[in-house]
């Protein structure tokens, strides 16, 4: 494996299958499932495709001949041996034209533009890796050399997960083994019907790539809790305010996921594309609140919150959150993250009382990142450079993160909670 500049920055494949470092000045991207990452000031593309073979019965993997023959025209193919070291197959390299044929008219004075190509191959297990480089003809020693060294820190995963159809397809197995007296099939957008509920299964499978010999641990209780829902009478999904006032908790959530997918859920808006629900916390599970449900109630969504923040203070009086903090002692605390994770870690931020105690213990303002329900990073704003690095690290961690909030920095001020906005570098 190449050894990998301190400065580079590294890039994750999806469902964690792979990931590959690449100097900070290149672009990363995806162009309908095709990762990229691409020089500046170049029309050159190192192009990352996956491909999945574990189905039953396993397909074969195409040859990177066979991918090679799928360029219109080709010439000065050259095969190169695998490296013992590495997951690499195989690699070619060769010229190629990439644009489609001209109309027939034109064909005569059509001049073709040929453009370099090479390909590498990798493989563990069910999945293939195949990494292209495409440029133009001239030869350009620096950009294959640099090529070479960001395709040489390539990893594929050791366990790789089963993409998203196949988890979907095991949820619903085992939703129908589990519970045979229920109809369950699967629905759009990556949703599995069981009985009269709809589980999303997104955030299910962001943790099950993380994990992927814990299918069942982490699919079954949810799949259990929906059952036992749909045997709740009109008192448990109905309730009275007074029979669940102690229980109210607030709850972030993207705006753009509840405006798409939770509209009749009670909401107020908050900073960052982010949204504050409500819900009823239950001894498993939590349920949210509906606008039907608050009417019924004759309730606003501000007395609402009020009733959530103050359950949300007695929460952390009896179980107080433990903060894990660097820093030196010249400096004192410069950064602060949960010790542990919690559904209402995030959610903390919405309490006054708390801004106060964090601001007290940094000795100032604070950059937040919020990348997922659980988890935080708060720090002072005394290192510009430390807080380029975390926003970086939050974004990362936004993409991989169960119950995914925002990948917006926040800013924490005696003004309270906003965004924070940093200078392009």
């Amino acid at each position: 494996m190449t050894k990998i500049p301190d400065h580079w920055q590294t890039f994750l494949g999806p469902a964690n299958w792979f990931q590959v470092s690449h100097p900070p000045h290149w672009t990363a991207g995806e162009r309908k499932g095709t990762y990229t990452l691409t020089p500046p000031d170049s029309d050159a593309i190192l192009a990352i495709n996956c491909l999945w073979f574990g189905g039953t019965p396993a397909a074969p993997a195409p040859s990177i001949e066979q991918v090679t023959r799928q360029f219109p025209h080709s010439r000065k193919i050259h095969r190169y041996p695998a490296r013992p070291d590495s997951d690499l197959m195989e690699s070619f390299t060769g010229e190629a034209v990439l644009d489609p044929p001209p109309p027939w008219y034109r064909r005569l004075f059509h001049r073709k533009q040929w453009r370099r190509w090479k390909l590498w191959s990798f493989q563990k297990g069910p999945l293939l890796v195949i990494v292209s480089l495409i440029h133009p003809t001239e030869r350009d020693p620096d950009l294959d050399a640099l090529a070479e060294m960001i395709v040489g820190t390539l990893l594929l995963a050791d366990v790789p997960a089963p993409p998203p159809d196949e988890f979907a397809t095991r949820a619903l197995g085992l939703a129908r083994k589990k519970f045979p007296l229920l109809e369950c099939k699967l629905g759009e957008d990556f949703q599995l019907h069981v009985g009269e509920s709809t589980i999303n299964l997104f955030n299910f499978y962001r943790t099950f790539v993380k994990t992927p010999d814990r299918f069942e641990e982490i699919l079954l209780p949810a799949l259990t809790t929906v059952v036992q829902v749909q045997e709740w009478g009109s008192e448990q999904t109905d309730p009275s305010f007074d029979t669940v006032q102690e229980r109210i908790m607030p709850m972030l959530y993207p705006e753009s996921v509840w405006q798409e997918k939770f509209p009749d859920f009670v909401c107020l808006p908050w900073v960052g594309g982010l949204v504050i629900l409500y819900v009823v916390d239950e001894a498993q599970a939590y349920w949210y609140i509906r606008k039907d449900l608050l009417e019924r109630w004759s309730m606003e969504p501000d007395d609402l919150h009020d009733v959530a923040i103050k359950n949300l203070e007695n929460y952390f009086e009896k179980q107080p959150m433990e903060l894990a903090v660097a820093g030196s002692e010249e400096s004192g605390p410069r950064m602060l993250m949960p010790s542990r994770a919690d559904s209402y870690n995030c959610v903390r931020f919405l309490s006054e009382s708390f801004l106060t105690k964090i601001r007290r213990v940094i000795g100032g303002n604070l950059a937040v990142g919020l990348p997922g329900r659980d988890f935080f990073v708060a720090l002072s704003l005394d290192s510009p450079s430390m807080i380029e690095q975390v926003r970086k690290k939050v974004q990362e961690d936004f993409e991989q993160m169960d119950h995914p909030l925002t990948s917006k920095m926040l800013l924490v001020t005696t003004d309270g909670v906003s965004e924070l906005v940093l200078e392009e570098t």
